[in-house]
């Protein structure tokens, strides 16, 4: 048919039948992207890349009806050619010291696009069984301090089983599961709290906050709340965090734990100076209420050698603003539980959305 249109000459092929798919759609779409193809690769003729660039641009004006013919033509909706969006507010204020709570300098260290994702773009989830279940130690353990209520594991239970009814399990057993542990956390502690000889308790669910200044002029506010602060026989201040997780730390996270190195650099920059004047850090604990037989397992941090490093390398990250993936093994560490894994680039490829 085309041969009878326009015999061919001498100088021209002849129309030729071919089966099977073309290379391209026959379409409008389908010229645009072998014109971007085109175009994109360093390795055709520079005359053919200009001439699709030409052609690109007459398709990118054309419009019928003031709608454009071709829109994906425009090179400004081609993806990976816009340049990074900042925001034009800075998530902290330059004027201000960055401020860094105990919770914010872990999950920063941690995975810093968790971070962002969780606490500054609004991807952060309900409270889980678990995170009530240590809310229910942590108040208990603050009223007995408080003195509103009496050491005693019925009577302590008696409080648990009246906000008990609230906690969602899948199934009963679970539930009965976790209620026994719930007492088991609290004889623990009890054993602990009343034991022959125990420091002075000064204060419990204490705000803690105070300002250092770093080696390269960075100021940083720390803040947060000790579950405990207690005084050792040489008038020091230690600082207890109470947890109930099931997994304890190793030895080598103790020692570079962030959370117990924050709170140990806020008392010692004066954050409990109005309960202890001149206040020194005497070190910082983990009771893990959950581990040890009779009494919890005490997982203490002396001096903390690493804190300036991690409250610089937390700071610089907010102020430049890139928070960046560290991903670990998906069944091991932070990544296990994390809600942004489907997203993340370092376990998935993600998707262009048009």
């Amino acid at each position: 048919f085309l041969g009878e249109l326009e015999p061919a000459t001498q100088e021209q092929e002849t129309a030729r039948h071919v089966i099977g798919r073309p290379r391209r759609p026959l379409s409008l779409a389908g010229l645009v992207s072998e014109l971007r193809q085109v175009l994109a690769d360093p390795a055709r003729d520079e005359h053919l890349r200009d001439a699709a660039a030409s052609r690109l641009k007459q398709l990118a004006a054309a419009e019928v009806r003031g709608r454009a013919v071709a829109p994906q033509a425009d090179p400004s909706t081609w993806w990976g050619l816009r340049a990074a969006t900042r925001s034009v507010v800075p998530i902290r204020p330059d004027e201000q010291p960055v401020a860094l709570s105990a919770s914010a300098l872990s999950a920063l260290l941690e995975c810093p696009a968790k971070w962002f994702l969780e606490r500054e773009a609004g991807g952060s989830r309900v409270s889980s069984t678990s995170q009530g279940f240590g809310l229910i130690v942590h108040a208990l353990a603050d009223r007995l301090h408080k003195g509103e209520v009496l050491p005693d594991l019925d009577e302590l239970m008696v409080h648990v089983d009246e906000v008990w009814g609230r906690m969602e399990f899948r199934t009963p057993w679970s539930s009965m599961r976790e209620r026994a542990a719930i007492r088991d956390c609290l004889a623990r502690f009890l054993t602990w709290h009343t034991r022959p000889g125990a420091r002075v308790v000064i204060a419990t669910e204490q705000r803690l906050r105070a300002t250092v200044t770093l080696d390269d002029g960075t100021q940083v506010t720390l803040t947060g709340e000790a579950d405990r602060l207690e005084l050792d026989e040489d008038g020091k201040v230690i600082v207890v965090d109470l947890k109930t997780g099931k997994y304890g730390p190793t030895a080598k996270q103790i020692k570079e734990h962030p959370q117990l190195g924050l709170y140990q650099a806020a008392v010692d920059a004066g954050a409990v100076d109005d309960l202890v004047p001149g206040a020194v850090s005497g070190g910082a604990e983990l009771w893990q209420l959950r581990l040890g037989k009779d009494q919890p397992r005490i997982d203490a941090q002396a001096a903390p050698d690493l804190i300036r490093e991690q409250l610089a390398e937390a700071a610089a990250a907010v102020r430049r603003e890139e928070f960046v993936v560290r991903p670990v093994d998906p069944n091991n560490g932070h990544c296990r539980f994390c809600s942004f894994q489907p997203i993340c680039p370092g376990f998935a490829s993600g998707s262009v959305l048009s």
